[in-house]
This record gives structure tokens, sequence and C-alpha cells, in this order.
């Protein structure tokens, strides 16, 4: 998976909290050798399950931020390492829970790397909404696997206009899994209007049909590569 950190090298690193780890990674100037074992350590602790929990929870906005899982994830290690001293291990907790506190300082900071990409698209900075962003759910360590539909998607957006992958964009940061018939926020649908010099009854219809042509281009470009198979 990319780029891989040394094996660590100690037993003493393997059986060390995280907050262990990250208090020798953030003194790395101080026994480099060190750090660099802690590093691999808590890289091979963690690194399965913000893989797998990225492609669970996000992998639409992977998508439309053109990022893979695989990017993301390491891009999350070296913010984590380079911010180590920011950790807060939190006093007696268990090593179950020092472990979910570790996921989730992980999660947050893949979180706000997303949303720093996602900042980059066209205007979607301009709403306050994208801080909504959240890491939700990922708790759970699935395995790596690829994802042949996160591409399909990618893809078919740059079919779409500028207009409609502005909206999906904006919508997909208000996405609620499992919740049917999902409406953009008021002020968040005036603010597209706004930007298009449109209405918010044309930006629910510009988003609807969006979502059907993206649709309809992936399930074509499905069936063709099926027919190839």
């Amino acid at each position: 998976m990319g780029e891989v950190w040394l094996k660590p090298e100690r037993r003493h690193d393997s059986d060390s909290t995280d907050a262990e780890l990250l208090e020798r990674v953030a003194r790395q100037e101080g026994d480099p050798a060190a750090a660099r074992r802690a590093q691999a350590v808590f890289y091979e602790r963690h690194i399965r399950y913000l893989f797998g929990a990225l492609l669970r929870q996000k992998q639409s906005l992977l998508a439309l931020a053109g990022l893979s899982a695989e990017d993301l994830a390491q891009e999350t290690f070296h913010r984590a390492f380079d911010k180590a001293h920011t950790f807060e291990a939190g006093e007696g907790l268990d090593q179950d829970h020092q472990r979910m506190r570790a996921r989730a300082w992980l999660g947050r900071i893949a979180t706000n790397l997303l949303t720093d990409h996602l900042h980059r698209l066209r205007e979607v900075s301009a709403t306050p909404y994208i801080e909504r962003v959240t890491c939700r759910g990922m708790d759970e360590e699935v395995p790596p696997s690829e994802s042949p539909g996160a591409r399909l998607v990618a893809e078919a957006l740059e079919e779409l206009t500028e207009r409609e992958r502005d909206v999906l964009r904006v919508s997909a940061l208000h996405y609620r899994a499992g919740e049917e018939h999902q409406r953009l926020p008021n002020d968040v649908s005036a603010e597209l209007a706004s930007r298009w010099g449109t209405t918010n009854d044309n930006v629910r219809a510009i988003r609807v049909r969006a979502m059907k042509k993206l649709k309809a281009i992936v399930a074509a470009r499905t069936s063709s590569k099926e027919g190839e198979a």
C-alpha cells in the first residue's frame, strides 16, 4: 500500500500504547531511530482500520475530491506524525478505549484533510456546511479492497457539466446514510442558487437530473465493461 514505514525492531514498541508511540514520534529529533520504530508500530496497528473505514464511509466524497482511499490514508499518517505532539491520551483509559481514542483522532485528521481537498474544488469552500463531514461509523476493521465502482463514479462525473458537478459535490456533503428523500438545507440550496444565478427549486431539479444522468452513465459503463469481460 504505497509508502510503508520501517518495520518495528523491538518488542517493547509493539507493547506500547498509542500515546507512548506518539510521544516517541514527537521526540524524533532526540532519537530518530526510536521515532521511526514508533511510527512503524502505529502505522501497522491502524492502517487496515483507517483504509477500510475510508472506503466504507467516504467513498463518494473521495471520488468527488479525486482522491483514492490509499492516498488519503497515507496523507493522514503523515499529518498524524507531524502533529503527534497534539494527541491527548486521556487518563485512566483501558487498552480498548485508548485504541478507540487514537482511531477517532485519525478519523478527524482524515476528515480535515478530505475537507481541505474539497475546499479546493470550485467554490465549495463558500459553504460553511462543508465542516459537517464526519467520520461516524469508522469503527470496524475491514481488509483493504479495490473499488472499481468509485473509479466509475469519478469518470462519470467528468461527463457532467460544471454546474451539475458543483451541485452534486455540495449535496454529497449533506448526504445522510440510510435516509430516503433527502433535501438540501434551505440556506445551502439558496447559496447554490445565488452562485449559479437560478432558483432554489431549479437547484433541486438540477440535483435530481444530475443524479439520474450520473447513474445512467455509470450503468452504461458497467454494462460495457461486463460485455468486454
